[in-house]
C-alpha cells in the first residue's frame, strides 16, 4: 500500500488479515479536514462509532445573510486526526519515506523491492482547478445544526459553522483569499489550518487505486471520503468505481455550470427559502437526491 493517509490506512485495516505494509512520505499521521458525511457512508468505513465527533439532522443554508433554505438529513462528524493515529499504530505503516510504484507487483522503497498486490493511495496527481480552503477551531458554541453561507461575492465557494461538543470549525472554501468569507464568530481561536482541494473529474489508474488519487472527490464540497467507504465495502471495485465516477462527473459538470451562472442561482435560490430540502436518503450523491417538499 502506497499512502499512509485516510484512504490507505482504512484499506489496511479492511486487509489487516493479510500481510499488509503501508508506505507514506509524512512523518506523522492524522490530516485535518471538517470531516462530514453521511451516517449510511460512515456505517461503510466499518469503524468504531467512538470516531463520530458529532451528529446533525440539518442543516441551515443562509445566502447572502438575507435569507435561508434548510436541509433534513443524517450527517456526522468524523474525527479523522483521531482515526488516522488509531488506525497507524495498529497497523504496519513506515513512514517517512518515498515509495515507488513500478508496477500492479511491485514498489521501490529505498533501493528495496517490496513484492505483491500494490494499491496506490498516494493523493490526486493529475491536472485540477484547485480550490483553497481555511478552517478556524474555536470554543464551542450551544448550536445543533451545521451553518453553510452562500456569498455571491464568493463565486463557486461557501463557508460554515460546525458545532462539536468541545469546539466550534469555522472554514471557508474559495478561489482566492477564503479568509475573507470566514464567518464571524465571537469566539477565541485555538487553531487554523488550510490547504487547497482539486476540483477534477475521476482518472482510472494502471494500479488499482484508492482516495483522493482516483479523483472520485465531491466537486463542490470536496468530501472524498464517501468515495473511499464506497470502494471498501464493494465486493465489484470495477463496478463500484464506474457508479462513482458517473455521480462525480454529473457534480463535476453540475459545479461548472454553478459557477458560470453564480448570479443566477444565488437569486433561484429565492424560491426556496424557508423551505426544507430533503437529503436523508444519502447526503454524499446530492446531484440527484434533494427532493424539495
Amino acid at each position: 500500500m502506497v499512502g499512509g493517509g485516510l484512504a490507505g490506512l482504512l484499506t489496511g485495516y479492511k486487509n489487516k488479515d493479510n500481510e499488509v505494509i503501508i508506505f507514506d512520505r509524512k512523518r506523522f499521521p492524522g490530516k485535518k479536514c471538517t470531516g462530514i458525511i453521511s451516517y449510511s457512508t460512515f456505517e461503510k468505513l466499518g469503524i468504531s462509532k467512538e470516531f463520530i465527533e458529532g451528529k446533525f439532522k440539518e442543516i441551515e443554508i443562509i445566502v447572502d445573510n438575507k435569507y435561508s433554505v434548510y436541509i433534513k438529513t443524517n450527517v456526522i462528524r468524523l474525527d479523522r486526526v483521531s482515526l488516522e493515529k488509531w488506525l497507524d499504530s495498529n497497523l504496519n505503516v513506515i513512514r517517512p519515506v518515498n515509495a515507488i510504484i513500478k508496477n500492479r507487483n511491485e514498489v521501490i522503497v529505498n533501493d528495496t523491492k517490496y513484492s505483491g498486490e500494490v494499491i496506490d493511495a498516494s493523493g490526486w496527481k493529475g491536472k485540477a482547478k484547485w480550490i483553497k480552503a481555511l478552517e478556524e477551531v474555536k470554543e464551542p458554541i450551544q448550536e445543533d445544526k451545521i451553518i453553510v453561507y452562500i456569498n455571491s461575492k464568493n463565486k463557486g465557494g461557501f463557508s460554515w459553522i460546525v458545532p462539536l461538543p468541545t469546539r466550534t470549525l469555522v472554514g471557508s472554501l474559495a478561489y482566492s483569499s477564503p479568509e475573507l468569507f470566514l464567518p464571524k464568530l465571537d469566539k477565541r481561536r485555538i487553531e487554523i489550518h488550510g490547504g487547497s482541494i482539486p476540483r477534477t473529474k475521476p482518472i482510472r489508474t494502471e494500479v488499482k487505486s484508492i482516495g483522493d488519487r482516483t479523483g472520485l472527490i465531491k466537486t463542490f464540497t470536496g468530501g472524498g471520503i464517501f468515495g473511499i467507504a464506497e470502494l471498501l465495502s464493494t465486493n465489484n471495485y470495477e463496478k463500484t468505481f464506474s457508479k462513482l465516477s458517473k455521480e462525480i462527473i454529473r457534480q463535476y459538470y453540475l459545479t461548472l455550470t454553478l459557477e458560470k451562472s453564480w448570479w443566477f442561482w444565488i437569486h433561484f435560490a429565492r424560491l426556496f427559502k424557508d423551505r426544507t430540502i430533503n437529503a436523508d436518503k444519502e447526503f454524499d450523491f446530492h446531484s440527484l437526491l434533494f427532493t424539495p417538499h
